[in-house]
């Protein structure tokens, strides 16, 4: 057997590296949660999740759409150059005009996470009634612009990665038709 030397050595021990790093942690090659989200009469959204800096945050996202909770509800918040916000389940029978609307959500509140990502345009935030609360749960918003002073104080779980020219257009009472999980081709 022929013994290797020099640069032959050094790519076979930077290859075995690679090799032992990608067993010893699996969910480095895993790709993040991707999901649709239709808007009547906009288009579709496409949304990366942040499972790695947010995994509670994502896993009860993903959880009510595979539930098809978000299906029919109401975008009851547009903020010009500040966010659209959606989530609340009271708006697909009140509408986004009836007394409480924004203060609905699917009854289970999820722990604040805080992480290092930050409030840019077109990433997910968990909505909160109070900051760097435990009083999240099925609502949350885009930015429309850098929100930097959410930093901390919010949880970014999620970014636009195609569509943030629908998003731009959405208006309050648009309809999420639904929120589907897209598979791994």
């Amino acid at each position: 057997m022929k013994r290797l030397t020099g640069r032959a050595l050094f790519v076979f021990t930077l290859t075995l590296f690679a090799l032992s790093s990608a067993l010893a942690n699996p969910q480095s090659k895993q790709k993040n949660p991707v999901i649709e989200m239709v808007v009547a009469n906009r288009g579709t959204i496409t949304i990366e999740l942040f499972q790695k800096e947010a995994p509670k945050t994502v896993a009860h996202i993903l959880d009510l759409v595979r539930r098809k909770f978000y299906d029919g509800i109401l975008i009851h918040r547009v903020e010009p150059n500040f966010v659209v916000q959606a989530g609340d389940p009271q708006t697909k029978t009140r509408g986004v005009d009836a007394s409480g609307i924004g203060t609905g959500g699917s009854g289970k509140n999820i722990p604040f996470e805080v992480n290092s990502k930050t409030h840019e345009a077109g990433t997910l935030g968990m909505a909160l009634s109070a900051p760097r609360s435990a009083t999240g749960d099925s609502q949350w918003f885009i930015n429309l612009s850098n929100n930097n002073f959410l930093d901390g104080n919010y949880c970014v779980f999620g970014r636009v990665t195609k569509g943030m020219d629908i998003v731009r257009k959405i208006e309050r009472g648009d309809k999420i038709v639904r929120m589907s999980i897209v598979k791994p081709k």
